[in-house]
């Protein structure tokens, strides 16, 4: 009879506990997790359509790949078919396209698009998305080794960390999109681990510069990266210097930190420059700064930051309404109120999860869309920024960085976005430093708190994915209709429709009209191009519809109307000479 004495005892248990041990040795190994979870991402983005995305600047990605396959280079040029006549391009299809000398580039960032490139060549959309599937794997990579260092005697607590911020927080769901934000947070995490190690010595000055190589590398691709790295750093100096009384330290932190910040900035710069001929970024960088500037002076700039501040981090409303806003600060105040009560009295701990769940299955029950605060797309953030200071010095490190960096961009951010987004994209990294810290909290509470907090975790990104899935179908429905038109011109006063359904970039003549005069600059360069028809896609405005406009020599031929997205209904009115 043969010997089992020496067989592994996960192969020879002979019930599911031998199988199930075995199983969790295998996804507690960083690789076979790291395997797991992108075969999970591809499973999750084969429920998407590949012609549509979560916001427009994915359209104007997926626009310039597809020029650059078809191509075979690496310029992101999309060309412009009414150059001719219109050579400032104020009705190039794509909105946001600038020009580079003869170049029209509809992308801000040249990196995540080039390495891309020959991958949507082969495979298409599908096979790019990889790039933001490697990024968010890379984040939960990050966050195990944050949590080691946070919770060194806990041996289970990094793939734990892993697998919760991997499929239970809003890089679930940036993943499936093909943007910079995985990858972005991907190289602040590791820049945080690498500033975590220099505080407790495990790391020197060589481990400081690698930490502004990543933050400088993460900055060519995303502009808030910056103000990360800069917090980060200065806090991390900050504490050297008090209470530990590093000086030395701190100052030679704070230099091979910034040495690092510029190497692949400038390597970038060079980049852009033989690539498009003049940067990019840095005139990115200077109009962020601008900005921000004029934020502070602005008359309504200032009020309109606070409300954009407040739906980015409160709102689980996709609304900049008031109501909505206060919902979403009371929602927060639930919470917190929740995780703290909660901690020592187990009926709170039930009222107050059964009283979110309600919340959320209130926003839940108003259908699917955006959940564009931080925290409703983020709770365990709140276990992390009320628990964690009791976690050590680490730990403090990560929520001083995660909260002094909010108020930086939120003066710096884009506005005018803050609602058609999900979990405040700007401040990702905050709710990343916070919810990995929250999951540190998880194993010293209540176990129906914690369960709890995983559960509004998982069911919040189960939406966001959820959402992608039906506002990719739905836009990519739309794109294609409006490609079958038999017009030869399509022409839109919203301003971003064409860019929304970059798939379609190309395949025909558009043109996009925004502001006084536009419809009849875009009517003369139909009839100058030698066409006698085009197509207006309008917003329908079903409570106060108003006939089609007057168009210079052009007459309505027909009007109907269509749909774009849910709720959202379009005009399409034909013209003719």
């Amino acid at each position: 009879m043969t010997s089992t004495t020496n067989a592994p005892q996960a192969v020879r248990g002979a019930g599911p506990n031998g199988l199930g041990e075995w199983l969790r040795i295998q996804l507690g190994r960083p690789l076979v997790a790291s395997v797991v979870l992108l075969a999970v991402y591809v499973g999750l983005s084969s429920l998407n359509d590949p012609a549509g995305y979560l916001g427009t600047d994915t359209g104007g990605k997926v626009a310039t790949l597809e020029v650059m396959s078809e191509q075979g280079t690496v310029d992101p040029d999309l060309g412009y078919w009414a150059e001719r006549w219109d050579p400032d391009g104020n009705l190039h299809p794509l909105f946001y396209t600038s020009q580079f000398g003869d170049r029209w580039v509809n992308v801000t960032t040249l990196p995540a698009v080039l390495v891309a490139a020959p991958l949507y060549g082969v495979g298409g959309y599908r096979m790019a998305l990889l790039v933001p599937m490697a990024g968010a794997i890379a984040a939960a990579l990050a966050a195990a080794a944050l949590a080691r260092r946070l919770r060194p005697d806990d041996p289970s607590g990094p793939m734990t960390t892993f697998w919760l911020i991997g499929l239970a927080s809003p890089l679930a769901v940036y993943a499936l999109d093909f943007w910079e934000h995985t990858l972005g947070v991907a190289l602040l995490g590791w820049a945080a681990v690498a500033l975590v190690d220099v505080r407790t010595r495990r790391g020197g000055w060589r481990t400081a510069l690698l930490a502004g190589v990543l933050v400088g590398i993460a900055g060519t691709m995303r502009t808030e990266a910056l103000a990360y790295g800069a917090v980060a750093t200065a806090v991390t100096c900050g504490l050297l210097v008090w209470p530990d009384r590093r000086v030395a330290t701190a100052v030679r932190t704070g230099a091979m930190a910034l040495i690092g910040l510029i190497l692949p900035l400038v390597a970038n710069d060079l980049l852009e420059r033989a690539i498009v001929g003049q940067s990019m970024r840095s005139g990115r960088a200077t109009g962020t700064v601008g900005n921000a500037v004029s934020g502070s002076t602005g008359g309504q700039a200032v009020p309109s930051r606070v409300v954009e501040a407040l739906v980015t981090g409160l709102g689980i409303h996709p609304s900049l309404d008031w109501l909505a806003i206060i919902g979403g600060v009371a929602g927060v105040g639930l919470l917190t109120w929740t995780v703290v009560r909660g901690q020592t009295d187990a009926r709170a701990a039930i009222i107050g999860l059964v009283a979110t769940g309600l919340l959320y299955l209130t926003r839940f029950t108003d259908g699917l869309g955006f959940v564009p605060g931080l925290v409703p797309a983020t709770p365990l953030a709140v276990a992390g920024l009320v628990l964690g200071s009791r976690r050590g010095p680490v730990a403090r490190q990560l929520i001083i960085t995660a909260m002094v960096a909010l108020p930086v961009v939120w003066a710096t951010q884009f506005r005018g976005g803050a609602v058609p987004q999900w979990a405040g994209r700007y401040i990702l990294v905050s709710g990343f430093l916070l919810a990995v810290v929250g999951v540190s909290t998880l194993s010293a509470m209540p176990r129906r708190l914690a369960g709890g907090l995983v559960v509004l975790s998982v069911a919040v990104t189960a939406f966001g994915v959820a959402w992608l899935s039906v506002r990719s179908a739905e836009v990519a429905e739309s794109g294609a209709a409006l490609a079958a038109r038999d017009e030869p011109v399509l022409v839109s006063d919203v301003a971003h429709l064409f860019r929304e359904t970059g798939a379609w970039y190309g395949d025909t003549r558009q043109l996009t009209a925004v502001g006084p005069g536009s419809l009849d600059r875009a009517a003369d360069v139909v009839e100058r191009a030698g066409f006698d028809e085009f197509a207006l896609v309008q917003a329908a405005d079903d409570d106060a519809p108003a006939p089609p406009p007057q168009i210079g020599e052009f007459s309505v031929v027909s009007s109907d109307q269509g749909s774009f997205l849910r709720g959202v209904g379009l005009r399409i009115t034909t013209y003719r000479r």
